[in-house]
């Protein structure tokens, strides 16, 4: 083994014994406070006249439920992101239809996992390739740790906006069916309950937010305050423009129905003019694989045959 093979393993020691001991803490921690979390649960079940034993209790919780604690541990010790970088996380994890309180913690876990990950892969499979330079083995682990802890959030900004979308397609039709609604003579809370409804099997994502606003608007008199929640969790231009429609019309007195009417057929309007702006671009879209793909096909199977005829011809000459 010459100089270079030996320190370079050398330097995947160094790293390997210092992710066992960040670890070892993390297990050590939680193991530690899930023993005082058994300990004080025994202690009241004790005096409550059902005490159990630690054993029966470890056989009880099923290994999700421990999944879950080790994942509630990691994201709530590794200091990761930034306070404004958790408040935008916050606001795309309600785009995306997760509001569970737990739900940053278990992306900040996530986040934490992939770069360990990354970073792993790239000291057994990168470091081998590189040229024997300490500095340039560190800045790729680096990377791959930066890399690692951006991955979660570009997949959840997808979600968000996969969600947002499907929200947006099913409005116009949720509109229509507020409008009917309405005109059944319907409060608008129970309206929205209504639709909430029968939304679910065809819009999940819309019906999901009517119900959640439905469920506020019972608890609550502002119905303005309750409509703007909705809006700023959708983030969606559509719901902003419903939300504003519904204000105003309770504000100054106007008929709800002729303002959903026609808000209704601006969202059709609007949609009808997403759908041909796609169609438009289709064309564009499609040159690139003719291209490559369609185009070569073609020649082969129209040309073909008169090539081989000619080097058939040639060739008996």
């Amino acid at each position: 083994m010459d100089e270079s093979d030996f320190w370079m393993w050398f330097d995947l020691f160094v790293v390997v014994i210092a992710l066992a001991g960040v670890v070892l803490y993390l297990y050590a921690r939680a193991s530690r406070r899930a023993l005082l979390v058994e300990r004080l649960r025994s202690e009241v079940q004790r005096k409550d006249g059902r005490q159990t034993t630690t054993r029966r209790v470890w056989n009880a919780r099923s290994w999700r439920q421990w999944i879950s604690l080790a994942v509630h541990r990691i994201g709530t010790t590794l200091p990761l992101f930034s306070q404004a970088q958790r408040t935008e996380i916050s606001r795309k994890l309600v785009a995306a239809g997760w509001r569970s309180p737990q739900a940053l913690i278990t992306v900040i876990a996530i986040a934490a996992l992939s770069a360990m990950a990354l970073v792993f892969a790239a000291i057994t499979f990168g470091w081998p390739r590189l040229p024997d330079n300490l500095a340039l083995k560190l800045v790729s682990a680096l990377l791959a740790a930066y890399f690692g802890l951006l991955v979660p959030r570009i997949v959840l900004d997808r979600l968000a906006i996969r969600r947002q979308q499907a929200i947006e397609r099913s409005l116009p039709d949720a509109l229509d069916l507020l409008v009917i609604c309405t005109n059944a003579g319907l409060g608008l809370n129970s309206a929205i309950q209504r639709v909430s409804e029968e939304l679910t099997n065809v819009a999940p994502a819309l019906a999901d937010e009517l119900r959640l606003t439905s469920n506020e608007l019972q608890l609550s008199s502002d119905v303005p305050l309750v409509l703007e929640r909705m809006a700023a969790r959708t983030q969606v231009p559509a719901v902003e423009s419903l939300v504003n429609t519904l204000v105003q019309s309770r504000q100054y007195g106007t008929a709800i129905t002729q303002a959903l009417r026609v808000l209704a057929r601006a969202e059709r309007n609007a949609r009808m003019m997403r759908l041909e702006e796609a169609a438009a671009k289709l064309s564009v879209k499609i040159t690139l694989p003719m291209m490559f793909f369609i185009l070569p096909t073609v020649l082969i199977v129209a040309a073909g045959p008169a090539v081989l005829n000619l080097m058939s011809f040639f060739g008996s000459q």
